[in-house]
């Protein structure tokens, strides 16, 4: 029986030897945790170990006792040179920069229109500012009265009503405050009947505080400030200066402005700021969902590492998983302050760690490779400096925006071989988005045709501006879009941002295929000292496709089709 049964093991050994195809095996794995198996918790909770070599194989077979013979850092000594902005430039206007007003609201802001609504609410706020001298508001009301064609945008029915209604008790605000400005106030209020000397300083002093709430209330340019805005661009273009560089902004969309909406260009014959040795403490860098450095230590349940879902394609995602499970306790912290609207160059960096070892870091983008490969983070383009600089923005971070009082919808028509400019939202006079397409004229009726008619063109509709191509001057080869109109039919611009004199020249590529959309809407926020600024800006986004006219020339129609408009 011995020997039968060696035969036997002697056999499935030999098997077990042979080649054979691999099998799969399903692993199980189970949670390191205390089970316990009475009502006392008490031993449970401990969590003993009793086994610790099983703990150290784990380490080390996770890497844990992999390591690098260097030390902690204990000081860092940083060399930095910072200089402030001191200048705006938009156009050929150069103003000196304002530290108490936002860049988004001096490059963007625009005249306020004079809605309804606007003049409801000065003519309100003047008659509680007479305040005892309420009765004298008849005087204003008769002096500088408010007539339709005072009251800026598309004429509505509930707008021209309450126009009417109201037309007894409102003033014209814009000439009145226009008055109050230039102090041709005094001299009409002076000839009001009855009124004394005390009471004409009562309403001058009245007026005066209603000037100074308009100007608070309302960030406008002034009356001798240049525009940013290019239309030719659909974006915004101007400049910045510090005391050792220029910074441009060709391209700003509207929306947040930050360093990448810049470039760099160095001023001649600038000296360099001196430069500040500055030491500082580092401490261990930390973000939402970081692993622990310990192996064994309680997790955060907030991230759970092995249940990310990312595809071969998604780069970006399986590298920062990557820097968080690796290299997410190498970092440290260094706080740097900076002033908002500076620009900052770091020379270099001195670390000495716990052994007293001291190392200079360097750019991680010095050396003599092509331009792509001396990419760092926060460089703008056209800085060639050896040292790295940093452009911390005047700009906003958080603002509030009202649904677009205007808009317009850029869009490339290939059927027809031009681009539309659609105007889907223009202002009303009661300051909401009107649509001139719910709202355009009532098609001719309809007519008997014949069994086949010829169409010289047929029409698009009003609230569409053709863009056609024309040759660059001086060029057989570059084109741009110059705003036309079609044959016969003259129809107006209702907005202002179609209403640009002519010719307008658009730039053949601010026109993507996708198509681009603008916008005009109010804006509030809150700068650094609790001020709050409302204005009007211009935002340029990215449009949703291609459009179709329908326009087409020399058409045959068929004679059930009625009703064509044979222009």
């Amino acid at each position: 029986m011995t020997t039968a049964f060696n035969a036997r093991l002697a056999g499935v050994y030999s098997a077990s030897l042979a080649p054979r195809d691999p099998v799969p095996i399903v692993r199980g794995w189970n949670r390191l945790e205390g089970r316990p198996r009475s009502e006392d918790f008490e031993r449970s909770l401990r969590a003993e170990v009793r086994d610790p070599l099983w703990f150290l194989s784990r380490q080390w077979q996770y890497g844990e006792f992999e390591g690098e013979d260097a030390g902690s850092p204990v000081e860092v000594v940083a060399a930095v040179s910072t200089s402030a902005l001191d200048g705006v430039r938009i156009g050929a206007s150069p103003s000196a920069y304002d530290p108490a007003t936002p860049l988004e609201v001096r490059i963007e802001h625009e005249r306020v229109p004079f809605d309804l609504v606007l003049h409801m609410q000065v003519s309100r706020l003047f008659q509680r500012l007479l305040g005892a001298d309420a009765l004298r508001f008849r005087d204003y009301v008769g002096n500088w009265p408010l007539s339709p064609g005072d009251v800026a945008g598309e004429p509505v029915l509930d707008g021209q009503a309450l126009s009417q209604l109201g037309a007894a008790h409102l003033v014209d605000a814009q000439s009145l405050l226009a008055a109050l400005r230039d102090g041709s106030h005094a001299a009409v209020a002076s000839v009001f009947a009855g009124v004394t000397v005390a009471e004409l300083a009562r309403l001058e002093a009245a007026g005066q505080r209603l000037l100074e709430w308009f100007d608070t209330a309302y960030a406008q340019p002034t009356a001798t400030g240049a525009e940013a805005w290019r239309p030719e661009r659909l974006a915004y273009a101007f400049e910045c200066a510090t005391p050792e560089v220029g910074l441009t902004a060709p391209s700003y969309r509207g929306g947040t402005l930050d360093w990448n909406d810049f470039d760099l260009a160095p001023r001649e014959g600038a000296a360099l700021p001196p430069s500040q040795l500055l030491s500082f403490m580092p401490a261990a860098l930390s973000f939402a969902g970081m692993p622990n450095p310990r192996y064994w230590e309680m997790e955060s349940a907030r991230t759970e590492f092995g249940h990310i879902d990312a595809y071969t394609n998604d780069l970006a995602k399986l590298l920062l998983t990557e820097f968080m499970l690796l290299y997410s306790n190498d970092w440290c912290l260094v706080p740097l302050e900076l002033p908002v609207g500076s620009f900052t160059r770091v020379q270099g960096l001195l670390v000495t760690d716990v052994f007293g070892q001291q190392q200079l870091v360097r750019p991680a983008d010095r050396g003599t490779g092509t331009d792509w490969q001396r990419w760092s983070m926060f460089r703008l383009s056209g800085d060639e400096s050896p040292a790295p600089g940093l452009l911390l923005a005047p700009a906003l971070t958080i603002t509030l925006d009202a649904p677009p009082i205007e808009q317009v919808h850029f869009l490339r028509d290939e059927m027809a071989n031009m681009a539309w400019a659609v105007e889907h939202r223009v202002a009303s006079m009661m300051g909401e988005p009107f649509d001139p397409a719910v709202h355009s004229s009532a098609p001719p009726a309809p007519r008997a045709a014949p069994i086949a008619h010829y169409v010289l063109g047929t029409t698009v509709p009003e609230n569409w501006r053709p863009f056609i191509p024309v040759h660059t001057p001086g060029s057989v080869r570059s084109i741009k879009l110059q705003r036309a109109r079609l044959p016969g039919n003259d129809r107006p611009i209702r907005g202002s941002l179609l209403a640009v004199p002519g010719p307008y020249f658009i730039e053949e590529e601010e026109i993507p295929r996708a198509g681009r959309i603008v916008e005009r809407a109010f804006q509030r926020a809150r700068w650094l000292d609790g001020s709050t600024f409302l204005w009007i800006g211009r935002r340029s986004i990215s449009g949703r496709g291609e459009g179709s006219s329908g326009l087409a020339f020399d058409h045959l129609v068929e004679g059930s089709r009625r009703g064509e408009d044979q222009s």
